[in-house]
């Protein structure tokens, strides 16, 4: 995993829960384009509140870590 001079990205938290982008998007009900775009683009992911929820409990990740990992 990544050190304390590395940020933890969307795509490591994806990796680390061992899925796929299509795993990700067939859970949050929207398209594996959706979840390319928000681990590679430079504008933080728009997510509404029951996809964050949703992604802590599949990425098995805190708020925090996800924040981080979504600020761009």
């Amino acid at each position: 995993m990544a050190n304390q001079n590395q940020q933890v990205t969307l795509m490591d938290l994806r990796t680390r829960a061992g899925l796929t982008r299509r795993q990700v998007a067939n859970a949050l009900g929207i398209t594996e384009k959706t979840i390319y775009v928000w681990e590679t683009s430079n504008n933080p992911p728009k997510m509404t509140v029951s996809q964050v929820q949703k992604l802590l409990e599949i990425l098995t990740c805190t708020l925090d870590e996800l924040a981080m990992a979504t600020r761009k």
